[in-house]
């Protein structure tokens, strides 16, 4: 089984103007689709962000949902990576130094979305640097397929 995390905030979704960011929704639908996937979604927030995948409507893409305040650090995402086959795990963020570092840690495939707020915050040690990287969460698929990181 494949497993993919995803980041909320700058990566499926725009925090500033409170919608899906260009390319998410599509791409929830077609990973939602293929058997033998799971997606997980975690960022930051409390409520209000629960609140928020309830009103855009993507709640029931993904098996868990976890929303923390604060780092998040590789115990965050631990449950969600196969221990055996860490590399059956895609991290998908828009931030090195934070969900893409954690990911790399467990061994796990990363795809930078170099988008936004975040896309001039370049990787400052090995850690950080992710296995892929694309400018939009669009072109997230085409890697996805290319790569071989969807079950079949």
């Amino acid at each position: 089984m494949k497993t993919y995390i995803f980041d909320w905030k700058r990566t499926l979704y725009d925090p500033d103007t409170h919608v899906l960011i260009d390319g998410a929704i599509e791409l929830l639908n077609y990973l939602h689709q293929v058997s033998g996937t799971r997606l997980i979604l975690v960022g930051k927030g409390s409520d209000d962000m629960h609140k928020e995948v309830v009103r855009l409507g993507v709640n029931d893409y993904f098996t868990d949902i976890k929303f923390q305040e604060g780092d998040k650090d590789t115990a965050l995402f631990a449950d969600f990576v196969d221990k055996f086959e860490p590399r059956k795990t895609i991290f998908i963020g828009d931030r090195t130094r934070s969900e893409l570092a954690a990911g790399n840690s467990l061994g796990a495939v990363t795809i930078w979305v170099r988008q936004g707020k975040f896309s001039d915050e370049l990787p400052e040690s090995p850690v950080y640097v992710p296995t892929h990287t694309v400018s939009s969460i669009g072109d997230v698929l085409a890697v996805i397929k290319k790569n071989g990181a969807v079950a079949r």
